[in-house]
């Protein structure tokens, strides 16, 4: 009786798997700038409080003409291309692996060049610099907190961006 009792808690057990266990919390990796730094006339800081209530979740990004590329930091799968809904440009949602547990996201992006599904490299065009002369570089994790970008740079990332302004985040994390 003792064994049947045992057979089905663990059949109860594995029939509720968490599917957690099938998730990839490999953090990304940035090589390169979503905009080459030189382009950079401003930006906003991740953690900057943009009103009273809500701080910068992304660092955004100034460019200094309206046709500067916008590139892929690291290699990943399109999950998302949408519309803003106050702004005509866009938003694209990139995870590190189908299964991750994090989503980098590039926020004003116009002339759209990849579609949902399309895998991404490290470099990959993804549209021109929106409205405003500005991008977003966004990463959330599972728990939709958002990061620094820094935070997942290589050094000659973070260089790049410390050779232009030493502080680009204000805090590690925040509430988007």
């Amino acid at each position: 009786m003792k064994s049947i009792k045992i057979l089905i808690v663990l059949i109860t057990v594995m029939g509720c798997r968490n599917d957690n266990f099938l998730l990839d919390s490999t953090p990304p990796l940035f090589t390169i700038p979503p905009i080459p730094i030189a382009q950079v006339s401003s930006f906003i800081p991740f953690g900057q409080f943009l009103t009273p209530t809500q701080q910068n979740p992304a660092i955004e990004y100034f460019g200094n003409q309206s046709d500067i590329p916008v590139v892929s930091v690291s290699e990943g799968i399109v999950v998302d291309v949408r519309r803003n809904p106050t702004i005509d440009d866009f938003e694209i949602w990139i995870k590190p692996s189908n299964n991750a547990t994090w989503l980098i996201i590039y926020d004003h992006v116009v002339e759209v060049t990849i579609s949902k599904g399309d895998q991404v490299q490290t470099g990959s065009l993804l549209g021109t610099i929106g409205l405003g002369n500005r991008v977003e570089l966004q990463v959330n994790d599972d728990q939709n907190i958002a990061h620094c970008p820094l935070q997942f740079g290589t050094s000659s990332f973070i260089q790049q961006h410390k050779n232009l302004y030493e502080e680009w985040c204000v805090e590690e994390t925040v509430m988007p």
